[in-house]
Parts: structure tokens; sequence; C-alpha cells
């Protein structure tokens, strides 16, 4: 029988002559990717299983990247990066500020005293926060008549926010919108004021009223005071902290509902926290409370009597409007 002449380019890669001359075919494939041409493929079942393999494994490991890992990696990092600059004009911001929704609790009927969440994003508390954070000075209160005084009883700092300011503006006209017909259309705000507690400041019992209506300096002869009053946890980076109210009654278990956001006054009584009087909230960043301070009779209620408690350690900013 002659010798068959079989040259490398008449016989494919995949095919070899056996003892006999024939050709016979190889599982071997042509093409197999660099890092596996070691492998040596049995059958076209395990090619298949191999190609499985090498597809599914990196969607594996990302799924396992996903549930594990990612979620280790964000719980390391600080719930609010202070360091983050957030740009008060944003368009994006006031536009998110437009559209922004919040949901209330009643935490007290009479005297009336609302738990707000989410009264603010977010960003809106850093951005507002970023807008007053270099006027803060010592804070003082208002006498009647118009005088401001520096007491002891309150040692936190306050900045003032201009109202003009587009984003204050929208945080104004929700509080605005919240109050209804409380106030008329043409009736303007206080000046909104950011007041920054650090360790062991604190703002003794006080009421947000005047014990005696305020006259305007128009001219006109007509008289102010404050009817209603919001407070929002602006930053709470804080241990301790509260806002205590002496003279609000919450029906025992009923501060469960709150999940720990709103608590009975301590039996303990340190630290002028209430020996078990009253309720007091926890700074929550974004959520805020609201409460009537002057009701239908036209005089002061003195049961929204509040204080600001020490802070522990950490910084504690919140809002007044």
């Amino acid at each position: 029988m002659p010798k068959q002449n079989q040259s490398q380019s008449a016989v494919p890669s995949s095919r070899k002559a056996n003892k006999t001359g024939k050709l016979e075919l190889v599982s071997t494939p042509t093409h197999v990717s660099p890092g596996i041409s070691n492998i040596p493929l049995q059958s076209s079942t395990q090619f298949i299983a191999l190609s499985f393999t090498l597809l599914t494994v990196p969607l594996l490991l990302q799924a396992l990247y996903t549930s594990y890992l990612a979620p280790i990696r964000i719980s390391l990092a600080p719930e609010n990066d202070l360091n983050t600059s957030i740009d008060p004009s944003s368009p994006s911001l006031l536009a998110a500020c437009r559209a922004h929704t919040y949901t209330t609790q009643i935490v007290s009927l009479d005297p009336l005293l609302i738990y707000i969440n989410n009264f603010t994003s977010a960003a809106e508390a850093e951005a507002l926060i970023e807008l007053g954070s270099a006027n803060f000075e010592d804070s003082f209160i208002s006498r009647s008549g118009g005088a401001n005084q520096k007491v002891s009883g309150r040692t936190s700092q306050s900045a003032p926010l201009a109202v003009e300011t587009p984003l204050v503006a929208c945080i104004v006209a929700r509080a605005r919108t919240f109050l209804g017909t409380m106030l008329h259309t043409h009736e303007p705000f206080s000046t909104p004021q950011l007041v920054r507690y650090l360790p062991s400041q604190r703002y003794d019992l006080h009421t947000d009223f005047w014990p005696r209506h305020q006259r305007l300096s128009d001219g006109s002869g007509g008289l102010f005071n404050r009817p209603a009053s919001f407070f929002v946890f602006l930053r709470d980076n804080c241990t301790e902290g509260y806002t205590w109210f002496p003279s609000v009654t919450v029906e025992e278990g009923k501060e469960v509902g709150f999940e720990g956001r709103v608590e009975r006054g301590k039996e303990d009584g340190g630290g002028g926290d209430g020996d078990g009087r009253g309720v007091r909230f926890k700074p929550v960043m974004g959520n805020a409370l609201f409460w009537v301070n002057i009701p239908d009779s036209g005089k002061g209620d003195r049961r929204v009597l509040h204080a600001g408690l020490p802070v522990g350690a950490g910084e504690k900013i919140g809002m007044n409007i």
C-alpha cells in the first residue's frame, strides 16, 4: 500500500493518522484559551460543563460581594460624612426640596405635639448647616420688650438663616404649608435659626412664646407672638441631647410605636431628664417636632415647657422655625 503524503496544511489539527495510516478524530479542540490549555477535555460534555463554569463563576463572585462584602464596607463608613460639602444652591437639591414628602405621628392632642418623620432630607440638613456654620455665636434669649440676654441656662451656639436663600425659603414654605390656616398669608415667620450643642451644653426648661404679646415695630400698633414651633434635628452625631417636655404625657406603651425615637421620662432623674415625668425625643437627623404654643384661648400654654438636655459626646445641631 503506497504511503500517503500528509502535510500540516492537508490535515486539520483536530485529526491525526493512526498506525494504519487512517485519520482519526481526537477530542482536543483546535483553539483553547491560554489559561486553560493544560486541561484535557475527554468529551464534548466536559467541554460544555467547563464553559458553563467559566461563565457562572464571575456571576457567583459578584453575588457574594454584593451580599456580604459590600454591606460590611458600607457599615464601616460613618452615617454622615461631615467632610462632604453640599451646595445649598444646587438646582437638583432645590428641585428635590420642592417635591419632598414626610409623614407625621401625633404624640399628644392636648397640648398638640406632633412628631414629623423626614421633615428634611439628609442633603437638605447638611446644606442648611453649610449655610449657617460660619455664623455661630453664643445663644441668647429674647425678653419681653425685645431685649436679648445671655443666660447661664442656655449654653449652645446659634446662627440665623437668611429667609431669602432659596433652600431656606423652600423649607419655610414647607413649614407654612404644614401650618395651614394657623398663619395668615401676610404673616411672616420669625428668622429660622440653627442651634448647635457640644458636649455638656444644654438649654434649660423654657417656653417659645412671650408671656405678653409683643408690639410690632412698624408703627401699626399690632401685636405678635409665636403661636407654634418647629424644632428640626439636622445633625445627630451625639449621645444624649434629648428634647424633653415634662408636662406632656404619653400613655405607657404608646412610645413603642416610635421605635426608640420617643421615650417616657426616665425614673433616675439623671441630668434633669424628667424623673419619670413627661416625654423626651432622641435626636434623629431630618426628623422634627411641632407643637402649639398659643391655643385658641390666646394665652401661652405652659404645658409645652421644654428643655434641650445636655449632650453627652459629639455634636447635635437643630433648627428652630
